[in-house]
């Protein structure tokens, strides 16, 4: 079903996808700050070197992901997938693709953080071989302060 993962640069594409993705939080107590960016946010981001990958589906962006470069590591950020795309596989695909960009330039490891509440999430990253390498209390772009773990992957460059 997934067609391509590639990188993407269209930020009202982009956005609508985090957007669609993150609504669940509009009522949350503690609103996700994905909410409060824009087209023109993304455009910055991308041209402060984060790279944004997407997945398409029949010719469709269904889901994206942040990626910032660092030495020692890639972070990613804001995995997303439309609703009506979610449980096909689609993150997990994402994020085996951000590790194969990892390993093609040797970098060892892959991070992220998750919101401790969000089982589903750590579940899936479990799945994938993370394994939680910190908790901590954060305070959010919106001012909320939440529990918080960095969940990371060493890449086997063997698999090159």
């Amino acid at each position: 079903m997934l067609d391509t993962i590639r990188g993407v640069t269209d930020g009202e594409q982009i956005i609508k996808v985090i957007h669609a993705a993150f609504k669940r939080y509009e009522d949350d107590p503690m609103p996700s700050s994905a909410l409060t960016e824009t087209a023109s946010t993304i455009k910055k981001e991308l041209e402060s070197n984060v790279l944004i990958f997407g997945a398409e589906v029949l010719g469709q962006l269904a889901g994206v992901v942040k990626v910032r470069c660092f030495k020692d590591h890639f972070y990613f950020s804001r995995l997303s997938v439309l609703p009506e795309f979610q449980g096909q596989g689609i993150a997990s695909a994402i994020v085996r693709y951000i590790e194969k960009q990892a390993i093609e330039e040797q970098i060892p490891y892959v991070r992220c953080k998750v919101r401790k509440s969000e089982g589903d999430n750590i579940r899936l990253y479990k799945k994938l071989g993370y394994h939680i390498s910190q908790e901590e209390v954060m305070t959010s772009p919106l001012g909320f302060v939440m529990e918080t773990v960095t969940m990371e992957k060493e890449v086997d460059w063997g698999e090159n």
